[in-house]
């Protein structure tokens, strides 16, 4: 779809084509064409505008056909095809992170890419993240019966997990390709590019914005700095994973299986850290306002689910049993009164047990800076903090010769809004031309005050 959407992910790029071929995405240099790839964050902004505006068939036409991120001239990618039960099972099974949601037997078939994957399992269905997010939309299932703001709230924070999902599967795959020594820029570097293009995005307005990225830099500005915005010791997410996606995409050039599969596992530390960080402020508002006035909030509740569970099963597997009881004392289909009387004070116990396993410690992770400490003190609780760790820092990597051809953007046809800003109308084409693709950025962005 040529809108002014593409055009900008491809001129903003394109200032920077003096030191690299292809466009830079948040200063990761690819070196072959994510074009494409990187524009999924645009499907992630419509359904987030569509369901916050209760529009839920709008937003589920998006989620099940796609509309921004063409793989041809007549196919287009969509959320729903990344976590498919037939996805599941011919890609996602086959992965680390895929597997340690669902049961054994899965993962990688290869001893040399299944380092770091340890024995838990949440055992969820291959496809939990579809049935999720389509019952969500439907209000059918687990979600009969669930407030707007419940339902609008898990369309949303599902879908970047359904993104973590898949730049993890790319990970995978390019490690796999290096391992059968497809090592060219088309080959292994161009799948461990699309994870960070899944990841990050190309949206036009900021950086990393509506992209599985920016929940970790919200989340590095809640445990960062302390409630004075002061810099704490906490771990930056948002830089350190990029210095990882950097490592690994040298070692894939490299052909070095060992070097990816080490940065994909912490790759995997930081997707880890950020859903604990969400868990621990979320879980700390579901019953209590940030004042600190007991107040139950469903919205929260399921901030805390649905940002827990994008990271759930990669906690389960370093410390079996975490992730399915976080996952259980946050669990969405409990009612106010079915909760724990503390719900925050025993996931922080839970989780506090888990860090070890994931190579962090209560300094890495941090404190929630709008903590409050006087109703929620978690004297009844044990949290013992590990010992102190370090991480690896990753590297900065700026390759400028990629031997992988400049892409361009496709234009598949894919149906979008009018400008009319009629939510039941919206199933017209967009424009080609800037100026009104312009008006359809408009027209998206005054949903939001629908």
């Amino acid at each position: 779809m040529a809108s002014l959407r593409r055009i900008a992910a491809i001129t903003l790029g394109a200032a920077a084509l003096c030191s690299a071929q292809h466009p830079v995405l948040g200063g990761y240099y690819p070196v072959s064409n994510v074009i494409e790839h990187a524009q999924m964050v645009y499907d992630v902004e419509a359904i987030t505008l569509f369901a916050g505006a209760g529009s839920y068939a709008e937003a589920k036409s998006v989620y099940t056909e796609g509309r921004n991120s063409c793989k041809s001239s007549t196919s287009r990618r969509s959320l729903q095809g990344f976590v498919s039960e037939a996805t599941y099972t011919k890609k996602l099974k086959g992965t680390a992170f895929g597997c340690s949601f669902t049961s054994s037997p899965c993962g990688p078939s290869e001893d040399a890419m299944r380092v770091g994957l340890g024995s838990g399992r949440l055992a969820l269905a291959g496809n939990f993240w579809d049935k999720f997010i389509t019952e969500a939309l439907d209000g059918t299932g687990d979600f009969a019966g669930k407030s707007d703001a419940m339902r609008k709230t898990a369309v949303k924070k599902g879908v970047l997990g359904v993104l973590t999902m898949y730049s993890a599967y790319e990970l995978e795959s390019a490690i796999a390709k290096a391992f059968n020594n497809e090592t060219a820029d088309a080959q292994a570097a161009h799948a461990w590019d699309e994870g960070w293009a899944f990841l990050y995005g190309s949206h036009h307005k900021d950086g990393g914005k509506f992209g599985a990225w920016e929940f970790t830099m919200k989340r590095d500005s809640d445990f960062c700095v302390d409630a004075q915005n002061q810099a704490t010791a906490a771990m930056e997410g948002k830089t350190t994973v990029l210095r990882y996606f950097m490592a690994g995409q040298k070692a894939s050039r490299e052909g070095d299986v060992a070097a990816m599969v080490a940065a994909r596992n912490d790759i995997y530390r930081v997707f880890a850290l950020s859903s604990i960080r969400a868990a621990l402020k979320y879980s700390a508002l579901i019953q209590y306002s940030s004042s600190g006035v007991a107040k139950y909030s469903d919205e929260y509740h399921m901030e805390a689910y649905a940002y827990f569970l994008a990271a759930a099963g990669w906690i389960e597997q370093a410390s079996p049993k975490a992730g399915e009881e976080v996952l259980a004392l946050l669990d969405f289909k409990k009612s106010e009164s079915q909760l724990t009387a503390s719900v925050y004070c025993e996931v922080r116990a839970k989780l506090v047990a888990a860090f070890a396993g994931l190579g962090l410690d209560c300094d890495l992770v941090g404190d929630w800076k709008g903590h409050n400490s006087t109703v929620l003190p978690c004297t009844s609780t044990t949290a013992t903090c590990p010992a102190k760790t370090t991480v690896p820092e990753g590297i900065s990597y700026t390759p400028t010769d990629s031997s992988a051809s400049v892409g361009t953007n496709t234009d598949c046809g894919a149906a979008f809004i009018t400008t009319t800003v009629t939510l039941e109308t919206a199933t017209s084409r967009a424009p080609s031309t800037a100026a009104g693709a312009a008006l359809i950025l408009a027209a998206l962005s005054s949903l939001l005050a629908a």
